[in-house]
């Protein structure tokens, strides 16, 4: 039975390096971006899924459809450049600061990916050596 104990943590422990991706990844996917006019009589939100709220005050209708229009485009815009904003800061915490620029050797993120599967693949080999001695007593 410890045998199977000490593969059940040798598992749980490759899986470490993924559960912190997995909540940033569910923290980008619940980030907002949101932009409003001066007046604040249109209001625009985003996520990843597209534009989720759109909030156009009684008094904005008797802009036309033109002006109408062009600002909820433009406000679309800004949510939108707004989400971008809010999620590089949660990924700012995951790959650092500075531009991410995923084609220059050794930028952040790049090391971090390399960790992950550092750690990984430490876990897969000492899982693999765990049934190997588990085989071999069988």
């Amino acid at each position: 039975m410890s045998d199977e104990g000490a593969l059940d943590r040798l598992i749980a422990r490759s899986q470490h390096p993924a559960d912190g991706l997995d909540d940033l990844y569910q923290q980008v996917l619940a980030a907002k971006g949101t932009a409003s006019d001066p007046d604040d009589l249109v209001r625009v939100e985003c996520s990843a899924e597209g534009v989720t709220g759109l909030d156009i005050d009684p008094r904005a209708m008797r802009w036309g459809s033109q002006r109408l229009s062009e600002t909820i485009l433009g406000l679309i815009a800004e949510a939108l450049a707004d989400l971008q904003t809010r999620s590089a800061e949660l990924l700012r915490d995951v790959v650092g600061d500075g531009p991410l620029d995923l084609s220059a050797q050794d930028n952040p993120a790049d090391l971090r990916m390399r960790e992950a599967r550092e750690a990984y693949e430490s876990a897969m080999d000492q899982a693999m050596a765990e049934l190997s001695r588990i085989e071999r007593g069988l």
